[in-house]
């Protein structure tokens, strides 16, 4: 077995060195940039929400409120947590995409306080809790599409990235279908997210720390997202959204004390 420095080496080596801006890349955000300028038409805006809002009522509740939830920052966080610990190089990077979205998502929340749909229109398919204010932006999209950008910029894999891509629209759709956010919020949300990733991929570089150390960090993470989640236990009633939730977080705690008991037991001398 090999030393873990030799392993942080080599698991080094194997990751893409440049994660500078692509053609690829800039497609999807030309796309993206596309799609928002269309929504800052007021009745396109409104002829969009209208249909996917009515599109939602055709799929069924869970599967829109599992979907969605994969932006919330508790699920995404446990979610890339559980990619770090088959990428802990992409620690640092993660972290400075994570303060990054959501000071920005704050910050526009409260400098906007735009109204959401169900503060406005009279008829409206609502799945969840009804929310009436800081529509612009979506956080849950943002955060979707940060974590997507990131994970596009450092993955080698094509399906890989197509995947994240597919999965953060389809968070960003679903913000709509449950009647939370108007398409304009998704799009600059999308946009934002997006841009952050690079930005965090350019200012923050690929952890050097021996693979024990990020581990541990990553373990340190994974308490923060379970206690962020029994925070709110007892607050709503169980449902398959918060067994999803466990589920995944379930998962996160298992496999980094699994990491950290990996690397910790490598490390001992040998009798």
């Amino acid at each position: 077995m090999l030393p873990t420095q030799e392993l942080s080496q080599v698991a080094a080596l194997k990751q893409p060195q440049d994660s500078g801006i692509n053609s690829t890349f800039l497609s999807v955000l030309l796309l993206l940039f596309v799609f928002h300028i269309l929504t800052l038409n007021a009745q396109t805006n409104l002829e969009t929400f209208s249909w996917f809002n009515e599109f939602g009522t055709e799929l069924p509740r869970w599967l829109l409120l599992s979907v969605t939830d994969l932006g919330d920052g508790i699920t995404a966080g446990a979610l890339i947590l559980i990619c770090l610990t088959y990428k802990p190089q992409w620690l640092y990077r993660v972290i400075v995409t994570t303060l990054l979205c959501a000071l920005c998502v704050h910050f526009f929340k409260q400098y906007f306080d735009a109204p959401r749909p169900a503060a406005v229109l009279e008829v409206i398919n609502i799945i969840g809790k009804a929310r009436y204010e800081h529509a612009f932006p979506s956080g849950h999209t943002t955060t979707a599409f940060a974590l997507a950008g990131v994970i596009w910029l450092l993955a080698d894999k094509l399906w890989c990235k197509l995947s994240v891509l597919m999965l953060a629209t389809a968070v960003g759709l679903s913000r709509i279908a449950v009647g939370a956010h108007w398409p304009e919020d998704i799009a600059f949300g999308a946009i934002l997210g997006w841009l952050l990733a690079y930005l965090a991929c350019s200012i923050a570089p690929l952890s050097t720390l021996k693979l024990k150390y990020q581990y541990w960090i990553i373990f340190g993470l994974s308490m923060v997202v379970l206690v962020s989640e029994l925070k709110n236990l007892g607050e709503d009633p169980f449902s398959v959204l918060l067994f999803n939730r466990y589920l995944i977080i379930t998962a996160l705690i298992s496999l980094t004390i699994y990491m950290c008991s990996k690397f910790q037991v490598s490390n001992k001398p040998k009798q």
